[in-house]
C-alpha cells in the first residue's frame, strides 16, 4: 500500500525536476490531466485493496462486517491540492529565492509529499467509511505507516481507540503514511500505544495547545538523539 504511493509520488517527484521554469504554468497545463489521471488511478486502486482488507481484518477479528463502503476519489480534490503543491508552491519560492533551480526543487518536494498523501486518501476513505457504515465497527485506532512517524502524528496515535464511528475526519498532512485500523470492540490498548500515551503526559505535563505540541516534538526529538547515539 505505502509502497505504491511511494512509487507514484516519486514518479512524480522526477517529472516536476524536469519543469520548464521559464513557463511554468505552460508545463503544469500540459501534464497536469496525466498527473492527476496517475493520481487518481492509484486511489482507486488502493480503494479495491482497503476493501479486501476490512473484510479480513474483521474476519481474523471474528465479526462479520458485510459489504464495504464504495469510496469515490475527488478529482477537483486531486487537482486543487496538486496544484497549490505545484506551480503555486514554484511561484511562492521565486518569489522569496528568486532561484529557478531551487524553486523547481522545492516544488518537486511539495508534489511528492502531496501525492503520498492524496494516494494514501483511497484506503483511509475506504476504512472509515466502512466503519461508520457497519454496525460491526465500533470506531477505529490511528496506527503509523513508518517506524518513525513524526511528532504530530505520534501525538494522534498516543490516543489510542478513542476515534468514534462518528468521527470521519482523519488528520494527514503530506508525506504521512498512517491509517486507520478498525475496531469491533472497547478493549485494552496495545502495551506499545499505553508507553506512547504515558511520555506524551509526562512530556506535556504543565502545558496546553501549541506549548504541548512544541513541548511533545521537543521530547520526540530528544529520544531520537539519544538512540540515535547509542
Amino acid at each position: 500500500m505505502l509502497r505504491l504511493a511511494e512509487l507514484l509520488a516519486r514518479r512524480l517527484r522526477t517529472v516536476a525536476l524536469r519543469a520548464d521554469a521559464e513557463n511554468i504554468d505552460g508545463w503544469w497545463q500540459r501534464i497536469a490531466p496525466l498527473v492527476q489521471d496517475e493520481i487518481l488511478a492509484g486511489q482507486s486502486a488502493l480503494a479495491r485493496l482497503a476493501r479486501g482488507y476490512v473484510v479480513e481484518h474483521a474476519r481474523l477479528e471474528g465479526v462479520r462486517l458485510g459489504r464495504p463502503a464504495d469510496w469515490q476519489p475527488s478529482p477537483e480534490q486531486v487537482a486543487t491540492s496538486l496544484r497549490v503543491t505545484g506551480p503555486v508552491a514554484f511561484r511562492e519560492h521565486m518569489q522569496i529565492s528568486g532561484s529557478p533551480d531551487a524553486s523547481v526543487r522545492t516544488m518537486a518536494d511539495r508534489l511528492e509529499g502531496s501525492a503520498t498523501r492524496l494516494v494514501l486518501e483511497g484506503h483511509r476513505g475506504t476504512v472509515l467509511r466502512t466503519v461508520q457504515d457497519s454496525g460491526g465497527a465500533a470506531g477505529w485506532r490511528r496506527v503509523a505507516g513508518r517506524p518513525e512517524p513524526c511528532a504530530f502524528c505520534l501525538a494522534l496515535v498516543s490516543r489510542g481507540a478513542v476515534y468514534s464511528k462518528a468521527t470521519a475526519a482523519f488528520q494527514a498532512h503530506d508525506w504521512c503514511a498512517c491509517t486507520p485500523e478498525p475496531l469491533y470492540r472497547h478493549e485494552a490498548e496495545p502495551p506499545e500505544v499505553q508507553d506512547l500515551y504515558r511520555q506524551w503526559r509526562q512530556a506535556t505535563h504543565g502545558t496546553s495547545g501549541a506549548a504541548s505540541l512544541r513541548a511533545w516534538r521537543a521530547h520526540v526529538d530528544a529520544k531520537r538523539r539519544q538512540g540515535a547515539a547509542a
